[in-house]
């Protein structure tokens, strides 16, 4: 789930992990506990459980857009890559757009809840990004995003991936909040395993460095037992983050509700009669 700048001519090493998304995201514990997640996330924004009409910005080869489209939601999707349009091609969606995630081919206030798993780090300019987002969204519709936490743990995963940034988690609150969004739900994940992972990805930087030219991702297959109970601990933290914020994790997952006009205009005016009763 990754999204840029377009750029011709992918690297075969791209169209070399999309295929293996592709073939992995039914099964692989990681994706299956991002997919529960947003699908959580999405059930606190929507109670109703009414179809929404969804845009998926950087949906890679579909297999949230296959979720979603299940729910009986009206789901867009949009990438970078032709490559990864293609695998959602073959999944059988047709509302497709090769597109930049910072210039989206929408009109404004067309959507009920957009999504981005995976794309805000690789952006240059995240505000720009949001601020296409809100654009996109009706008042007081969505933004459901999961990006990558703690930026200590930059490891030759990030660079692999062309990450521009990892995020803490104060950043995204300040970041969100000046965008005009208010936070829903917010939290780290990975939480259970984030002991493990952490050491993880600080080893293999100390071990391998950071070298662009040998970087490649950190995604082994674990045994179907322990893919098992990694599946389980993210489907366990995907109930947990309904009441509580995890504080913890090689990621972190949000939901976020676009600011009225009205309220806008609310906390301006609150704002302008702190400053002029602090001039007084």
């Amino acid at each position: 789930m990754k999204s840029g700048s377009i750029f011709e001519g992918e690297l075969l090493v791209y169209l070399t992990e999309y295929q293996r998304n592709f073939e992995l995201e039914k099964t692989y514990w990681w994706f299956i506990g991002v997919r529960r997640m947003v699908k959580t996330l999405i059930a606190l924004c929507n109670p109703r459980r009414g179809p929404l009409k969804i845009l998926d910005i950087g949906c890679g080869t579909g297999a949230l857009m296959d979720d979603l489209t299940a729910q009986g939601h009206n789901v867009w999707g949009l990438d970078i890559s032709q490559e990864a349009l293609k695998f959602c091609r073959m999944r059988g969606h047709k509302k497709l757009y090769l597109a930049d995630a910072a210039k989206l081919p929408f009109a404004d206030h067309c959507f009920d809840l957009v999504t981005a798993i995976g794309v805000i780090e690789h952006l240059d300019n995240d505000e720009i990004f949001l601020k296409e987002v809100a654009r996109v969204l009706r008042p007081q519709a969505y933004f459901v995003m999961l990006t990558s936490s703690f930026p200590w743990l930059w490891s030759m995963h990030d660079v692999a991936n062309e990450h521009r940034r990892r995020y803490y988690l104060s950043e995204i609150e300040r970041l969100f909040a000046a965008s005009h969004f208010q936070i829903v739900r917010l939290s780290h994940m990975n939480f259970f395993a984030f002991p493990f992972l952490a050491v993880t990805l600080i080893l293999h930087r100390l071990i391998y460095g950071l070298s662009p030219e040998h970087s490649q991702r950190i995604l082994p297959v674990p045994p179907k037992p322990m893919n098992f109970i990694l599946t389980e601990a993210l489907a366990l933290e995907a109930t947990l983050m309904k009441w509580v914020r995890l504080p913890w994790g090689v990621s972190m997952i949000g939901a976020f509700r676009k600011r009225s006009s009205a309220s806008l205009d609310a906390t301006r005016l609150a704002s302008a009669s702190w400053r002029s009763a602090g001039d007084i």
